[in-house]
């Protein structure tokens, strides 16, 4: 097709730098990975900020932190290079900031290098391994120069990955159960059933994510499991099991029922407990939609769109599964366990074309002219003849069966 032409297939894809736009469009570009970064550590309660970057950075950051508006008792402070720095490096100012963060009574001190220190080669690991052992507050550091990512998603999962390095060695308690991607404050989404069962079993569920305490992430090694409920989360959790020997389990990949009952057996043996029949209801209710979908859906060719917030890759092996056939992926990111995705359908002779949509438009008129049988995702300024799967948006949070059922639902509505 020649509306395609200039997209690369997801066998040509490495990273995110690959994913072209769909459509030629007027586009300032994402935001720059150090607003994801500052923005997501300034919300974990307890943890101060040092920007380090020019001036043009700490402007910008202030805005970052003035829509945040930290409650707690925290600092966020910028350090802007002078014309001397630039040239000669940063190292002495910016250990005298963090002696002033601490002296102030600042409980944890996230460093975000930006831009220029990496052009400079600034050492910030040299000066956390040089400073903590002067310090009251736990050190840690992230490197979110623009230039090597390219994508606002990367400034959550490497700041989160990053998190691992203020954790310490604890002594395993088997009741506690990390939430990875889910803050305990989230009481507009629904509870998955999955951690109202883990409650009933009178597990300690801990939350880990933005709002939760710096206390939380740091003692986090003492628990028993990592349940992983979002992708910003899955580099954290192989950080965590690498180094303190915590199992964890990614339930927001997996959508095939089948796939969910080895998931829950895991999750089981793991934890030494038993679910009885608690899953029942659900996982009957998930199963007859999947078996009514794949008589329904078998052979049609699907797209998705920037309306559809799940893992792309992930949602394309499962309808894979039901039988459909890939033809066009929006993607937000292409996140580091992609690519066992990427390879899973590459296996099954699967080579859909990967873009970026931001023009809704003319991307709308293109998604029209290559007639898909259904689009995940709505199609705005579309003329309405393609089926969507509406409202993914609400399938954010969830897991397990009845996050299936919900899919399955809407995918077979489309179609009524």
């Amino acid at each position: 097709m020649n509306e395609l032409k200039h997209l690369k297939r997801l066998s040509a894809i490495k990273s995110n730098a690959g994913i072209k736009f769909l459509t030629p469009a007027a586009f300032p570009g994402n935001h720059c990975p150090m607003h994801t970064a500052l923005a997501l550590s300034s919300n974990i309660k307890g943890m101060s900020t040092l920007l380090i970057g020019t001036a043009e950075c700490g402007n910008y950051s202030r805005s970052i932190i003035e829509k945040n508006k930290p409650e707690d008792h925290t600092f966020h402070w910028m350090y802007v290079l002078d014309s001397n720095e630039v040239v000669f490096g940063c190292r002495k100012g910016v250990m005298q900031a963090v002696k002033e963060m601490d002296e102030a009574g600042a409980r944890a001190i996230m460093l975000i290098s930006t831009c220029v220190p990496e052009v400079i080669g600034a050492d910030m690991e040299g000066i956390i391994r040089e400073l903590q052992p002067q310090t009251k507050a736990r050190l840690n550091y992230v490197q979110m120069p623009h230039f090597k990512c390219n994508s606002y998603p990367s400034g959550f999962y490497k700041t989160l990955e990053s998190f691992g390095e203020m954790m310490k060695p604890i002594k395993k308690r088997p009741d506690v159960v990390n939430i990875l991607g889910r803050s305990k404050e989230e009481d507009h989404i629904s509870m998955p059933e999955l951690l109202q069962a883990l409650e009933a079993r009178d597990m300690t569920l801990r939350y880990l994510a933005p709002k939760s305490d710096i206390t939380d992430f740091v003692s986090a090694p003492d628990g028993a499991l990592n349940l992983v409920l979002s992708p910003y989360m899955n580099p954290l959790a192989k950080r965590m099991e690498n180094r303190f020997g915590v199992p964890f389990v990614s339930v927001h990949e997996v959508y095939d029922v089948d796939g969910i009952d080895y998931l829950y057996h895991d999750i089981a043996s793991k934890l030494g407990i038993q679910w009885g029949d608690g899953f029942l209801k659900s996982r009957k209710a998930a199963a007859h939609l999947e078996a009514e979908a794949k008589e329904m859906v078998k052979g049609l060719r699907f797209v998705s769109t920037h309306r559809n917030t799940l893992m792309t890759l992930p949602l394309a092996h499962y309808l894979l599964r039901l039988g459909m056939e890939p033809l066009l992926l929006h993607m937000e990111e292409y996140y580091p366990d992609d690519k066992k995705w990427s390879n899973l359908l590459l296996e099954q002779g699967q080579n859909p074309y990967l873009c970026h949509m931001v023009n809704e438009p003319s991307d709308a008129r293109i998604l029209e002219v290559i007639s898909p049988d259904v689009s995940f995702g709505e199609i705005p300024g579309g003329n309405g003849m393609i089926p969507c799967v509406p409202h993914l948006d609400e399938l954010y949070g969830q897991a397990g069966y009845e996050r299936t059922e919900l899919l399955l639902k809407r995918l077979i509505n489309a179609f009524k």
